[in-house]
C-alpha cells in the first residue's frame, strides 16, 4: 500500500513539473525591422532578459555580468551592430543606437536608420549570439505598411525579402 501511495506521490510530481521543464523553449530572439514611407528604417532587437544576461560574460568580458552594468551594456550595443547587417538595395543601411529598454524579461535595444527613395529588397543577415550559444535561432520580421514577413535563422546565412 505505502509503495502504491509512494508511485502515485512520484507520478503526481512527474504530472506537475514536466512543463515546467520543458517550457524553456531554448535560446532565440526577435528582431523587427520596420520601413517607414520617409525612408527611416528602425530595427528593434528583443531578447529574454534570462538569455541575455549569462551572454555578457562573453560579450563584455572586463564588465560585470550584469543588465544593470553600464560598460557591459555599452559592449552589448556594439555586439548587435557587429553581428545584424542590413542592406536596402544592395546598400548598407548604417544603423545607431536610437533607445535601450532593459525590464524585468524583455531587453529591447533599438537601432535607428535611413534609406533612400523606396527600396525594392532588403537582405539580412544576424548570427547575434551564435558564437555564444550554437543553437541559438533567431527570427526577424520585416515589416512595411501592412507587408509583414518573418525570417528564421540558425547560422550565418543571408535571407532576402522582396518589398511591395
Amino acid at each position: 500500500m505505502m509503495r502504491r501511495v509512494l508511485a502515485i506521490a512520484v507520478a503526481a510530481a512527474g504530472l506537475v513539473l514536466a512543463p515546467q521543464a520543458g517550457a524553456h523553449r531554448g535560446h532565440d530572439a526577435m528582431s523587427v525591422v520596420t520601413l517607414e514611407p520617409d525612408g527611416k528604417v528602425m530595427v528593434s532587437h528583443r531578447f529574454e532578459a534570462h538569455d541575455l544576461e549569462p551572454a555578457l560574460a562573453e560579450i563584455a568580458p572586463n564588465a560585470q555580468t550584469s543588465l544593470d552594468d553600464p560598460d557591459a551594456i555599452a559592449e552589448l550595443k556594439t555586439y548587435l551592430l557587429a553581428h545584424f547587417k542590413l542592406r536596402a538595395d544592395g546598400a548598407e543601411v548604417p544603423l545607431a543606437v536610437s533607445s535601450v529598454d532593459i525590464g524585468v524579461r524583455e531587453v529591447r535595444m533599438n537601432y535607428a536608420g535611413q534609406v533612400k527613395g523606396r527600396p525594392k529588397a532588403v537582405a539580412i543577415q544576424t548570427t547575434i549570439l551564435r558564437d555564444i550559444y550554437p543553437r541559438q535561432v533567431n527570427q526577424v520580421e520585416v515589416k512595411r505598411g501592412t507587408f509583414a514577413r518573418t525570417l528564421r535563422f540558425g547560422g550565418d546565412e543571408v535571407q532576402t525579402v522582396a518589398l511591395p
